[in-house]
């Protein structure tokens, strides 16, 4: 287990030295500032027939959806490539390879790193979303169901993880390993869309897993049934990635 944490030690550092992702973390909340002004702005100018405070009560869940669905999985994707396709194109997986630790705990260490930086957007959205609606709309309502929603959202997340790993260990390219992922991604999101019925079927489905928990009508032996299958994906993914990493030669 010491060997395990030290290895995703290793990896969260590594991360933590592209500044690419502080840069994102900066404009994730640039980003919740502005809708913030905006909507403050377009309630001022209506003269009160838009409520402002009404808009950035549900702010939170409204910026949720967008981050968890578009924003966060392009982060998980570029991480994914410079921790696994990344490293094998420059050479530096033969200096991972060499350590006393077994490709198990360096698979799984990396897919750790990797969700430890995607929760940091999260945990980071979710502060500020928060901070603006207390201050905008002087309200905290709502902020338990806000907080279980973006812990439950975490879940899938973790799938998504899995997915960018196993895509990542066909490609010596992290260029072509982002593309792909990202191809595959909006194929199965937009198949989601066109064709309802298969959204349910789909780990991309899942994103917003809170919708079938807050408030949820569905009976729970329906949601056993969705939860097996998004424990399914992830076994698949998890099991298939570490199978082709195990056996990867550099």
């Amino acid at each position: 287990m010491k060997l395990f944490i030290a290895n995703m030690q290793n990896e969260l550092k590594k991360l933590s030295t592209r500044k690419k992702f502080l840069v994102f973390l900066i404009i994730e909340v640039v980003i919740c500032i502005i809708c913030g002004v905006i909507n403050m702005a377009i309630g001022k100018a209506s003269g009160g027939v838009v409520s402002s405070s009404l808009i950035l009560a549900n702010m939170p869940m409204a910026m949720l959806s967008f981050f968890i669905q578009i924003y966060i999985p392009l982060i998980i994707f570029m991480a994914a490539c410079d921790l696994f396709s990344g490293e094998v194109h420059d050479g530096t997986i033969r200096a991972t390879f060499m350590r006393p630790v077994s490709r198990g705990k360096q698979y799984f260490s990396k897919i750790a790193a990797i969700m430890i930086l995607a929760a940091i957007y999260i945990v980071t959205l979710f502060i500020f979303t928060t901070i603006i609606k207390g201050v905008a709309a002087h309200s905290t309502e709502g902020l338990i169901d806000s907080f279980l929603s973006y812990t439950l959202d975490i879940i899938p997340l973790i799938v998504l993880v899995l997915f960018a790993a196993m895509m990542n260990q066909f490609s010596r390219s992290p260029s072509l390993s982002i593309i792909i992922c990202i191809i595959i991604y909006i194929a199965l999101y937009i198949i989601g869309i066109i064709v309802p019925l298969l959204s349910g079927l789909l780990f991309t489905g899942y994103l917003q897993w809170h919708n079938l928990w807050i408030g949820a009508t569905l009976p729970f032996k329906f949601m056993i049934s969705k939860m097996g299958i998004l424990v399914g994906y992830g076994m698949i993914f998890g099991c298939v990635g570490y199978y082709l990493f195990e056996r990867r030669e550099v």
